[in-house]
């Protein structure tokens, strides 16, 4: 998605630095389902041309390798590790014409990311397993395993494996918004990798196996069956610095 530039004319406070390992799975739904996580005046887009051409819904599988927050000061505060999910819905400003992702729920591992930065994260029991497999230097199996299972005992469950390519390296700057208050927001600056494993739009196909699933209840609708898989991205390699508003923070 195109990066949402953040007028410099804005002063922003530094609070957090996150290192991770993710796997973005992005999805084509009925605009209508996805309208219904979002806040008057938002409305349902869809990703730009690229690798996630069409796609609306994304799930965000992260694996926090290190984390650090910073007070009013800029001391500095070491976090947990932790892993879990984040759904984010791609919508539209019907006045302004701001179009970026929505965090609509997360589900995380460890209790110090209950409620979160949007004050929706939820906690979850996760079992993750990430791991390569090669007996060549240019030919590697790559394997992400995830069971996610909330506390009223419906589960989410990703299994992959794919052929290992070279990361695409990237960085951007984006405003993210989320939760019960739409005027909250968050300016992320990333850097970090991407090995498209699959996409539908460009033709991409490295993956030898793969298998979702979910009887969470809040995305029964969404994960209907009738849900068109768009892309699939690895991304050894994720790192933000996250920034508010000085006014805001």
């Amino acid at each position: 998605m195109q990066a949402l530039d953040v007028s410099t004319s804005i002063a922003l406070r530094h609070v957090e630095s996150d290192v991770e390992r993710r796997v973005q799975i992005a999805f084509s739904v009925a605009p209508g389902k996805v309208q219904r996580f979002l806040p008057p005046l938002w409305e349902a887009a869809s990703m730009p041309p690229g690798a996630s051409d069409g796609a609306n819904l994304l799930i965000a599988f992260r694996n926090r390798l290190h984390t650090v927050y910073y007070d009013g000061v800029g001391k500095a505060r070491l976090g947990a590790q932790d892993r879990g999910i984040v759904v984010l819905v791609v919508a539209r400003h019907a006045e302004d014409g701001e179009v970026g992702f929505w965090v609509v729920r997360s589900l995380a591992a460890s209790p110090s990311s209950i409620p979160g930065p949007y004050r929706n994260s939820k906690p979850a029991t996760i079992h993750m397993e990430q791991r390569m497999a090669s007996d060549e230097p240019i030919d590697s199996l790559g394997i992400e395993s995830w069971q996610i299972h909330d506390q009223a005992g419906h589960s989410l469950l990703m299994y992959l494996r794919y052929r290992v390519g070279t990361p695409i390296q990237s960085t951007s700057q984006m405003t993210m918004r989320g939760g019960p208050d739409p005027t909250f927001r968050r300016i992320y600056r990333t850097d970090k990798g991407a090995d498209i494993v699959r996409s539908r739009p460009m033709a991409v196909s490295r993956v030898e196996e793969f298998q979702f699933s979910s009887t969470l209840e809040e995305f029964a609708e969404i994960f209907d069956g009738n849900e068109r898989l768009v892309s699939i991205a690895v991304e050894p390699w994720y790192m933000r610095q996250v920034l508010l508003p000085m006014n805001e923070a």
